[in-house]
Order: structure tokens, then C-alpha cells, then sequence
């Protein structure tokens, strides 16, 4: 009898180990759902941040409007907040956008946007989304479709249109882009 009540303790102290180990971190995987290519993701059922607009255009004056790491590699992105209709639509006509414009509802959800440079035979995806600490931080994780090697040093436009629920966006603090294994905490503007 000593011996299993050993043995149930040793499991919930485990248990309780790998729980306390997350630190708050929510991975949001791209597996848990696609549509048409699209990453959908689900965090506590209700929280959803979804891939709902990708492409290949940046704003005219990108370079003089843009965030750039201060060191090598000198990544550049463009990560704006829109909260309402009518900053949905300045912003989706900032970024130029030639597609037609999604429809959103503003009571539930928030769109951010991330424009960087991609590679012309290598574009970019997002591979996953983590967020950190209480939905304080959240790290965008892209991925390069194609051989790296095969990869060439063009920089083309590409911008990533995000949609998330309110729960999510409202304590977004800090927006992180991991590109290439390097990561950028990129500021953000509603």
C-alpha cells in the first residue's frame, strides 16, 4: 500500500511539474486546422487567430515607415493594429492591398498586420504563433517554402493579415517576428 501511494504522489508531482513548465506559453500550431492553405488556430476553444489575407504588396514608402533591427541581419517589418472598420480600411489601403477587402466584426475581433521582405523563389509562410505571458507577447513564427539553398537574394513584398479575438488583442503588448532563427520585437501602431 506505501509503495502505490508513492507511486500516485510521484505521478501528481510530475503532473503538476510538466503544468507549471508552460510558464503561460500557448503554442498555436497551424495543424490544428487549415482552410484553403490558410492557418486557423484555436486557443481555449473560443480564442481564434486566423491567417485571413497574404500578399505579396507593402506600403509605397515601406522603407521610410518600417522597423529595422539595429544589427545583422537587418530585417525590416511593418506590424500595424486595426480595431475598427475604419482602420481596417486605412490600413488595408495603406498596405495597398489590390484584393477585395475581408469582412471582419469589429465587436469580436482585431487585425493586425505584418509587412515584411521575402525572397522572390522562396516566399515566406507563417509556420506557427506562440503566445506568451497572460497574451502579452506574441511570436510569429515564418517559415521559407523551397530549398534555402535554392533561395534567391531579391527582396520582394509580402504582408501577412491576422485576425484574433479581442480577448487575445486587447493585452497585446509586444509583437515578435522570428525569421531565419532570429528574432525581432517589432512595435506596433493603432
Amino acid at each position: 500500500m506505501k509503495k502505490i501511494l508513492l507511486f500516485i504522489i510521484f505521478l501528481w508531482v510530475i503532473a503538476f511539474l510538466t503544468g507549471c513548465g508552460e510558464n503561460g506559453n500557448h503554442t498555436l500550431d497551424p495543424s490544428e486546422g487549415k482552410i484553403n492553405g490558410q492557418i486557423k488556430t484555436n486557443l481555449s476553444g473560443h480564442q481564434t487567430i486566423e491567417l485571413i489575407a497574404r500578399e505579396k504588396t507593402l506600403p509605397s514608402n515601406f522603407d521610410e515607415m518600417a522597423y529595422q533591427r539595429s544589427e545583422v541581419p537587418y530585417f525590416q517589418y511593418l506590424v500595424r493594429k486595426a480595431e475598427d472598420q475604419s482602420e481596417f480600411e486605412d490600413t488595408w489601403n495603406l498596405y495597398e492591398f489590390e484584393a477585395q477587402m475581408p469582412s471582419v466584426n469589429f465587436d469580436k475581433k482585431d487585425i493586425i498586420f505584418i509587412g515584411e521582405h521575402e525572397s522572390g523563389s522562396c516566399p515566406a509562410e507563417i509556420d506557427h504563433i506562440k503566445l506568451k505571458s497572460e497574451n502579452e507577447s506574441m511570436t510569429i513564427y515564418t517559415k521559407v517554402v523551397g530549398g534555402a539553398d535554392a533561395c534567391t537574394d531579391d527582396a520582394t513584398p509580402i504582408t501577412f493579415v491576422i485576425q484574433m479575438s479581442k480577448e487575445v488583442s486587447n493585452d497585446l503588448k509586444d509583437i515578435i517576428v522570428a525569421e531565419s532563427k532570429v528574432e525581432t520585437s517589432v512595435p506596433f501602431e493603432n
